[in-house]
């Protein structure tokens, strides 16, 4: 089994050079790195041409291709044969979280605008949810392309929806600022009082979470009850700062789950939330292999450099 991790990763592990985007191909079993491929998105939907740069939350389709964000785009890449066959990019898209498939379409979360995008068959923008109160453009003036603006040009964020998915006729959408998933349909809410909910997959009828803090639950979409809750903060056996849980993936009873080695950042909830460790001393970016029927860690394997590196998608093929 490969698992595709899709990631920002800073080249030869110098902390000073700017994240690159990259999926990193690991065979599983031998926890070998088989492939890299790495993208560098055009300078005309870049802030500047030493923007960070990260492959953001993907999906794998049904035809073996996987749908994969950057910042300001959406690639769909064929790991077969290792190249993009096809690409979208819109101006509205700025600081892209996720992409998954609506029917032949495509549902983008923008965290930067507060935005949720869906995009059809033919990459024809057929819906934007603003996600905040108001008229968007009368709140961003004269913005004529997003994706030329800095990730935080926009900040403070309302919401920062992280990723989106369509269930039945429901739209779910993280949200990093509101710590909860939000039905834009008819306004229904998870809350995640154990912190900043990410990934919202949905895997045998029940929506997976990850929330960055170290926690896995699994919700019933209909009823909205908790089915599973896997806390991984208590199956660690240490006291180093574990990192910031995002990405997912489940095959039969086996949960895959990624830890990406903390970095500083100036949310001061975050901060408090992960203020767990002995001071500066971080574990490696890592996925984690889980034995559901037993809830303990049955493997790990890192999957980053010396500089850690982002993850923000496991996708098992």
């Amino acid at each position: 089994m490969q698992l595709l991790v899709s990631m920002g990763i800073r080249p030869d592990g110098q902390v000073s050079a700017p994240l690159a985007a990259c999926l990193r191909c690991v065979d599983w079993p031998s926890g070998r790195v088989v492939r890299d491929f790495p993208w560098e998105s055009p300078v005309e939907v870049m802030s500047s041409a030493r923007a960070d740069q990260e492959f953001t939350s993907a999906s794998l389709l049904i035809q073996d291709v996987l749908l994969q964000p950057t910042h300001t785009e959406v690639l769909w890449i064929c790991p077969a044969e290792w190249k993009v066959i096809h690409r979208l990019s819109h101006p509205l898209m700025h600081n892209v979280h996720s992409a998954v498939p609506v029917g032949r379409g495509v549902l983008v979360t923008c965290a930067g605008s507060d935005s949720v995008l869906e995009f059809d068959g033919n990459d024809q923008l057929m819906a934007h949810h603003w996600l905040r109160d108001g008229d968007f453009r009368a709140t961003y003036g004269a913005v004529e392309d997003f994706r030329t603006l800095h990730h935080d040009a926009l900040k403070p964020h309302s919401h920062h929806p992280n990723h989106a998915v369509r269930v039945n006729a429901c739209t779910w959408v993280t949200c990093f600022e509101t710590a909860s998933a939000i039905c834009l349909e008819d306004g229904r809410q998870i809350r995640f009082p154990e912190g900043i909910p990410h990934d919202g997959r949905l895997v045998d009828g029940l929506l997976w979470f990850t929330v960055v803090t170290g926690h896995v639950i699994a919700v019933d979409p209909d009823t909205l009850e908790r089915r599973i809750h896997i806390d991984l903060n208590a199956l660690a056996p240490t006291d180093r700062m574990l990192g910031w849980c995002r990405g997912l993936d489940i095959v039969g009873d086996r949960l895959f789950v990624g830890m990406t080695m903390l970095r500083s950042t100036g949310h001061r909830e975050v901060l408090r939330w992960l203020a767990r460790g002995r001071a500066g001393e971080k574990l490696p970016t890592r996925i984690l292999e889980i034995d559901l029927s037993k809830s303990e860690v049955v493997c790990e394997r890192e999957v980053g450099n010396a500089a850690g590196g982002t993850i923000y998608a496991i996708n098992a093929r």
